[in-house]
């Protein structure tokens, strides 16, 4: 008997897809599902570019990188922010092309009112940007796991039911996510997935 493919798209248990595959000769239905996968926020960053080419043409008093550092800096202090913090990445700046003078500087917090802090201040010639590092726990990641394995267990048993066989056990797994520790922008978050990949025979 020939080998049927069945590639189904559905929303199923919060699901956003699935896919499926019935092999009748060797009496197997493979799955792939997948569950939402809970990040947690560790730390928080705020990377501020500083950059004489947004003031160059400006009617202002700042004419060199010195200035505007000692301005913005001067400013945070007015806001009780050690500046102390802020670990300087001045060849990243330059290898974004940037054609005069400036500098990147990070600061990291485990305070998310301090990191919202600094970035209240208001500045030509300060780019601000917000980003986040998330987690995911071993907690978090078991959650997701059993939730994939028995959304893909009721998917293959409906499936199953279609060409009136019943489902049998589990004869090879896999999973995988693409979850990681990286500096993300917090407005960019999106929900992550943890997907399995499992193989039943067929009674």
């Amino acid at each position: 008997m020939r080998k049927i493919s069945y590639i189904l798209l559905l929303t199923l248990f919060g699901i956003t897809a699935m896919q499926a595959q019935i092999d009748t000769k060797a009496k197997t239905v493979t799955v792939t599902a997948s569950a939402p996968l809970e990040k947690t926020i560790v730390k928080y960053r705020v990377k501020a570019t500083l950059s004489m080419d947004q003031v160059y043409y400006a009617d202002t008093r700042v004419e060199n990188l010195e200035q505007l550092k000692k301005q913005y800096f001067q400013e945070l202090k007015d806001l009780n922010i050690d500046t102390a913090i802020f670990q300087e990445k001045e060849m990243e700046y330059f290898s974004l092309g940037y054609q005069r003078d400036g500098t990147i500087l990070y600061y990291e917090t485990d305070s998310k009112e301090l990191a919202m802090k600094l970035l209240k201040t208001n500045l030509l010639g300060v780019q601000l940007q917000f980003q986040v590092k998330q987690i995911v726990s071993s907690v978090n990641n078991k959650m997701a796991l059993n939730a994939a394995l028995e959304n893909a267990k009721t998917y293959a048993t409906e499936l199953c039911k279609t060409i009136n066989t019943s489902l049998g056990d589990i004869k090879a797994i896999g999973s995988s996510s693409n979850y990681n520790d990286d500096w993300t922008s917090f407005y960019a978050d999106y929900q992550e997935q943890l997907t399995v990949n499992v193989e039943y025979n067929m009674n």
